[in-house]
């Protein structure tokens, strides 16, 4: 190969890659505007990773990072230890397929008050599937035999059975600060529960629990957190959009 040619495969290779990401990464300065979903408003959006867009994750080829969308940088970045997810789709559907791994969030995300939406698959409904969580001390959210585990310093709530995680699941979880906590799938029941702390997750799929670490060994589509209670009719909308979206039966 030619000096020439090594120059013009080298021109290639730069243009395809800053394609790959300057289209997404100019949207909050170019559009002026963070995109919505089920229209709902982008006011105390704090996470929002989809998996579905391709141009968010970075790949070698396991994910390296995974692009946060809500303008708060709150970009995931894979931890060093264990095996970093990868991302492939079932069933037409993209995910991230977590192997005893988690991601590490680029800025924490207060637990006491948000309203979250998990599109994930887990493996079975048996098992300890960590959503959000800190790696220094036990607090966070933790999916628990079809029930959510919220764990401040080691001490643990369990709301009711929330239901399959088995199966493409979109799963809501609203954290109130001065008021009763709810969780559910698919929009079905909403299950109370009452939870306390003034920490911040730090990690995506991780906690420390008791005296390691426990990892996610599940499958996440799209992650969106509000850092303010939704009202039932933005729930609605937005468990409608995931639904559609996803292929996910809701009300």
């Amino acid at each position: 190969m030619t000096g020439r040619h090594i120059v013009l495969a080298l021109l290639i290779l730069m243009t395809s890659v800053a394609a790959q990401w300057s289209a997404l990464l100019s949207l909050p300065m170019s559009g002026g505007t963070i995109p919505t979903l089920g229209s709902v408003s982008s006011s105390g959006l704090r996470l929002w990773v989809d998996s579905s867009e391709t141009a968010t994750l970075g790949l070698a080829p396991r994910v390296r990072f995974w692009f946060d969308k809500s303008g708060e940088a709150r970009h995931l970045t894979a931890l060093t230890s264990g095996v970093a997810p990868y991302a492939t789709a079932v069933s037409g559907r993209a995910q991230l397929i977590f192997e005893d791994n988690g991601l590490a969030l680029a800025q924490p995300i207060p637990l006491n008050s948000m309203t979250a939406f998990f599109v994930m698959r887990g493996g079975s409904d048996t098992g300890y599937h960590p959503l959000l969580g800190k790696t220094d001390r036990a607090t966070g959210l933790v999916v628990d035999a079809k029930r959510l585990r919220a764990i401040n310093g080691g001490g643990s709530i369990l709301s009711g059975i929330i239901g399959s995680i088995n199966t493409n699941a979109i799963l809501m979880i609203r954290m109130n600060s001065a008021g009763t906590d709810y969780a559910s799938i698919n929009g079905g029941t909403e299950y109370s529960f009452s939870y306390s702390s003034s920490d911040s997750a730090t990690h995506v799929g991780v906690i420390y629990s008791s005296a390691a670490m426990r990892y996610l060994r599940a499958s996440l589509s799209e992650v969106v957190i509000w850092d303010r209670a939704l009202t039932a009719t933005e729930r609605t909308s937005v468990i409608r959009a995931l639904g559609t979206k996803w292929g996910i039966t809701v009300p």
